[in-house]
């Protein structure tokens, strides 16, 4: 389909020589708004065209397990700016959607529920409990699924400069493995 539209976009030629151009624009010998706009007038009609003719696609929503706590609805697997998530196909009358938590198959250490990959506001990843707000257990470190054999707590996978470890959440513990 691109070869059909857009050969010489596809042409190594053509992008080694873009890319020639581009270099002379960053070492100050070339015009960028000239070499842009030299490009541009010419794809303009040729995406244009592209649009008009090329059918649209229309791609399938994955059905997940998780039911719409709102309506009753099997949510969607939807795809966004930052990731996949959960939405109700419901939309717009039901506009409920949520995040896809990745599971660890470890326990809560205080309600038993499983301990999930969560991510902070900010980007940052952390393990939470499923139940969340019911249950505020949270950790920065991956859990693993052997519990600490001194006080039968949550072991975590740990790094430090020198090496990465596997250690017991609790810090009265202190319990270490390599």
């Amino acid at each position: 389909m691109l070869k059909g539209y857009f050969p010489e976009v596809i042409d190594v030629e053509f992008t080694a020589a873009m890319e020639d151009k581009l270099d002379a624009v960053e070492d100050g010998r070339g015009d960028w708004v000239h070499i842009l706009k030299d490009f541009y007038d010419p794809f303009k009609g040729k995406l244009a065209r592209a649009d008009s003719e090329l059918e649209r696609i229309k791609v399938a929503d994955e059905v997940s397990d998780e039911t719409c706590e709102k309506c009753g609805r099997q949510m969607v697997i939807k795809s966004g700016r930052f990731g996949a998530f959960l939405a109700c196909p419901g939309f717009p009358d039901c506009r409920n959607t949520r995040r896809i938590n990745t599971g660890t198959g470890v326990p809560c250490p205080k309600c038993g529920e499983e301990l999930v990959l969560r991510r902070t506001k900010s980007g940052r990843s952390f393990f939470g409990c499923k139940r969340y707000p019911l249950c505020d257990f949270s950790t920065w470190y991956e859990p693993v699924k052997e519990k600490c054999p001194n006080c039968g707590g949550l072991m975590v996978r740990r790094k430090s400069k020198q090496r990465e470890f596997v250690a017991c959440s609790d810090k009265e513990c202190g319990h270490k493995t390599s």
